[in-house]
C-alpha cells in the first residue's frame, strides 16, 4: 500500500483528533486497582450514539499494576489526568474507574458519513528501541462487518518525523496493523487466516502490544500482540519513526454500516524498559 504524505496528513489528523502536547504528569498516576468515579467525558459529536446493550455493567476489571518507571500508568480514576480527548460519532469517558467508549451504529464511510471512533491521547518520550503496552479490555462485540477494523492503540509522530501505526481487531477476532509510517514495505497487515487464536468479546481480556527495532536509528522493526499472556502474532518489517504520541480508545476509522460498539478499557500501562504482563 502506498500513500501520498500530503494527502494522508490531513486524514491522519482527522483520525487522531487534535493532539496538542500533554504535560507528563505520570507522578500523579497510581498503581492501585480502580476506585471512584470520574466525571470527565469526551463526547465529541452531537449525534445520537446508540448501542443495543450500552450501559450493561461488564463487571470488575482485573487488577493491574505497573512496573517502576512506567511512562504511562492509568487506572482512569482521576479524570483526564493529562490526556486529550477526541472523537467523531462516539462518546468516551472515564467512568467508575475505567474508560468507556460507545460508537454510533449505522455509519458507512462509503456514504460519506465519517468515522465512528473516540480516543484519549498523550505525549510520550520519543520512541527509541522498545515500547510495551498493556491494557485490560472488555468488548461487547467484535467488528460487525468483514473488512471493518476496530482500532485500540495508536503510536504516531505528527511532526517532522511524520508517521505512525495502529493496532486493530477484525470480525474473525484476528488482529491487524495499519502501518502509515511511510517506510518501504509499510501498509496494512493482518494476522494470517484462518484465525485460531485472537481477541475475544464478552469478557475482560489482557491485551499487550510490544514494539521493537534494533537501534534508535533503524527504519524498520516488529510489533507483537499478546492476549492473556499468549503471543498471538508478530508483525514484521514494520516502518518505525520517533513516535511521540500514544492513543488509546476504540472505534472505526473506516466504518461499513454496523459501526455500533461498546468497549471498556482499564489499567493502561506503557513502559520503555520491560514487558508489563497482565497483573
Amino acid at each position: 500500500m502506498r500513500f501520498n504524505r500530503f494527502v494522508v496528513l490531513p486524514l491522519a489528523l482527522l483520525a487522531l483528533g487534535a493532539l496538542p502536547a500533554c504535560s507528563n504528569d505520570d507522578d500523579d498516576d497510581n498503581d492501585n486497582p480502580d476506585s471512584g468515579t470520574s466525571a470527565d467525558a469526551g463526547t465529541e459529536d452531537s449525534g445520537t450514539v446508540t448501542f443495543p446493550d450500552a450501559g450493561t455493567d461488564p463487571g470488575t476489571s482485573p487488577a493491574g499494576t505497573c512496573p517502576a518507571g512506567s511512562i504511562v500508568c492509568e487506572s482512569f480514576s482521576s479524570g483526564l489526568n493529562g490526556w486529550e480527548s477526541s472523537g467523531e460519532h462516539a462518546t468516551i469517558a472515564a467512568e467508575n474507574g475505567r474508560l468507556h467508549i460507545v460508537t454510533e451504529n449505522g455509519l458507512d464511510e462509503r456514504n460519506g458519513q465519517g468515522q465512528a471512533i473516540a480516543r484519549w491521547s498523550r505525549s510520550i518520550p520519543a520512541f527509541g528501541t522498545q515500547l510495551f503496552v498493556r491494557a485490560h479490555v472488555f468488548m461487547r462485540s467484535l467488528p460487525g462487518a468483514f473488512g471493518q477494523m476496530g482500532t485500540f492503540f495508536v503510536v504516531s509522530n505528527l511532526g517532522s518525523d511524520f508517521g505512525g501505526f495502529e493496532l486493530q481487531v477484525m470480525q474473525d477476532k484476528g488482529f491487524a496493523l495499519d502501518d502509515w509510517s511511510f517506510r518501504q514495505g509499510q501498509g496494512w497487515n493482518r494476522q494470517p487466516e484462518p484465525v485460531t487464536r485472537g481477541m475475544e468479546a464478552g469478557r475482560w481480556v489482557c491485551l499487550e502490544w510490544e514494539i521493537r527495532r534494533p537501534t534508535a536509528a533503524s527504519t524498520h522493526g516488529n510489533t507483537r500482540v499478546y492476549v492473556d499472556g499468549t503471543l498471538i502474532h508478530d508483525f514484521t518489517n514494520i516502518g518505525m519513526r520517533a513516535f511521540n504520541t500514544f492513543n488509546v480508545g476504540y472505534g472505526f476509522v473506516h466504518p461499513l454500516g454496523p459501526s455500533g460498539s461498546e468497549t471498556f478499557i482499564d489499567n493502561v500501562a506503557v513502559s520503555s524498559t520491560q514487558r508489563i504482563g497482565c497483573q
